[in-house]
């Protein structure tokens, strides 16, 4: 992932997000089937940035059941991430995860892995640090759309290399790292993945 490119799109990153419409918080929750459940839950946001889905998340699901962890390598990014109790911030990267196994039992990878330099060792390391039964949800732009497109191209200009990432390659990135129950759509000129880790692993 990259990280000084983003220390200066930092302070405008959530007024770029919401003027390009690529923030679907709704739809990342029914994935993450957080309602209904009264356990705590612990979510691990890889390349969560300045907290967007963290916040609003939190704010609608109160209480002290979620802790939200969000990891990013640009430390501009974590600084704007708000300051509650239960939402933690690491700097760091998706490739190489400073947790134990199974200590999360939801990750979530939000218009992040066309920035991350080794987009199948993502899915490796959040395998690895999920729970066994737990969810992992990614959105990513879907690259088919024009208007996505040439939406990457100014990312490319601004941010640098911008790997290639569709829906096949997430389908096999994430059966080589071992999800089942893989569910994939495309909505809103975005892709949304979900699978889930064996309960026996």
């Amino acid at each position: 992932m990259v990280g000084i490119s983003f220390r200066y799109l930092a302070p405008a990153y959530n007024f770029l997000v919401k003027i390009l419409g690529i923030h679907y918080p709704e739809r990342v929750i029914r994935l993450l089937v957080l309602r209904g459940e009264n356990r705590s839950c612990n979510i691990l946001d890889i390349g969560g940035g300045t907290g967007l889905l963290a916040e609003k998340i939190i704010s609608q699901n109160p209480g002290p059941r979620l802790t939200f962890t969000v990891l990013d390598p640009s430390r501009e990014m974590l600084r704007r991430v708000p300051s509650r109790e239960n939402i933690k911030k690491v700097q760091g990267k998706g490739e190489d995860l400073p947790f134990a196994e199974n200590s999360f039992d939801r990750v979530t990878v939000i218009e992040t892995l066309h920035h991350t330099e080794d987009p199948p060792r993502l899915f490796q390391e959040a395998f690895r640090v999920l729970k066994p039964g737990g969810i992992m949800v990614v959105q990513e732009p879907d690259r088919d759309r024009l208007i996505v497109r040439g939406i990457l191209g100014l990312e490319r200009m601004f941010l640098g290399s911008i790997k290639k990432v569709d829906e096949d390659l997430i389908k096999k990135w994430s059966k080589d790292a071992g999800f089942i129950s893989r569910l994939s759509f495309r909505r809103s000129r975005q892709i949304f993945w979900k699978g889930k880790k064996r309960a026996g692993n």
